[in-house]
C-alpha cells in the first residue's frame, strides 16, 4: 500500500530539520518553511534561506534498518534529482548528495539520525538571482537563474511524494547505489579531497554498498585504493 504523508507549511522557523526534531514523532511528516533563520547544510555550513527565496523543506520517518541506514542519504538524493530533472534535465548528482547544474550547486540535502527519527531535509535555490549567489564559497544556482518559473507548493508536494517513494525503497533494501551512479558523473574522474589539511587528488572508481567513494590514490609509494565517507571530507570535481 502506497506511503501517505502530511506537509504542514509555516511562516519561519530557525530550521526545518530542527523543528522535526522538537515535535512529537510522526511518521511522514514534512515541514516547509518559507524562511529559515539558521538554515543549515552538511558539516555544519550556513544555508542561505531567505524568505520566499528557496524551497526549505525537512521530512521524518521512523529509523530505517540499520544495515541501510548509510545509503539513506544516497537514497534521498536520487529522489530529489529525479524531481529537479523534469525542470532541468542537466541536473545531476555530486557525491554523496547535492545536486548541481553546470558545475553549480542548486539544492543541498541534510540526513539526520537521531534515537528515535531519521531526518532528511532538502534545501532547493528557487528564484534567487545570479547576482545574490555570486557571494558563496561555492558557485551556486537557481530554477529561476536557470530559466524555470515554479510554484514551490507543487515543487515541495512532489519532493516529499518522492522521498517517500525512495524511503520505501530503502527499509526494504531495495535502493541500489547504482541508481545514485547513473545520475553521478564523477566515476572515472579526477577529484580533490579536502579534509582540513591536505588536498590530494585521487580518481574516483565507484561508490560500494556502504555509500563509500572508492577512490584511487596516485602516491608516491604507488597507486593505493581508498574508502572516503561524506563525514569526513568534501570532495571537488577537477
Amino acid at each position: 500500500m502506497k506511503e501517505t504523508f502530511r506537509i504542514l507549511f509555516v511562516d519561519e522557523v530557525d530550521s526545518t530539520n530542527e523543528y522535526l526534531k522538537r515535535v512529537p514523532f510522526e511518521e511522514a511528516l514534512f515541514v516547509v518553511a518559507d524562511r529559515q533563520t539558521k538554515g543549515k547544510g552538511r558539516r555544519g555550513k550556513n544555508w542561505i534561506s531567505e524568505k520566499g527565496k528557496g524551497l526549505y523543506l525537512s521530512g521524518m520517518f521512523s529509523l530505517p534498518p540499520l544495515s541501510y541506514r548509510s545509503l539513506a542519504s544516497l537514497s534521498f538524493a536520487v529522489a530529489t534529482v529525479s524531481v529537479v530533472k523534469k525542470y532541468i534535465s542537466r541536473a545531476y548528482l555530486k557525491w554523496p548528495n547535492d545536486v548541481y547544474v553546470d558545475g553549480r550547486k542548486l539544492c543541498g540535502i541534510l540526513v539526520e539520525v537521531l534515537k528515535d527519527r531519521l531526518i532528511v531535509g532538502v534545501g532547493v535555490n528557487v528564484s534567487y538571482s545570479r547576482d545574490e549567489l555570486s557571494h558563496l564559497e561555492v558557485p551556486a544556482t537557481s530554477l529561476l537563474a536557470e530559466g524555470v518559473s515554479v510554484d514551490r507548493k507543487v515543487l515541495a508536494e512532489e519532493l516529499a511524494e518522492r522521498i517517500v517513494l525512495y524511503k520505501e525503497k530503502l527499509y526494504v533494501g531495495r535502493f541500489d547505489v547504482s541508481e545514485f551512479e547513473q545520475f553521478c558523473p564523477m566515476v572515472g574522474k579526477t577529484v580533490k579531497i579536502i579534509d582540513g589539511k591536505k588536498s590530494p587528488l585521487a580518481r574516483v572508481l565507484g561508490i560500494d554498498r556502504e555509500g563509500a567513494l572508492i577512490v584511487e590514490f596516485d602516491d608516491e609509494g604507488g597507486r593505493r585504493v581508498g574508502r572516503i565517507f561524506s563525514a569526513d571530507v568534501s570532495v571537488r570535481i577537477l
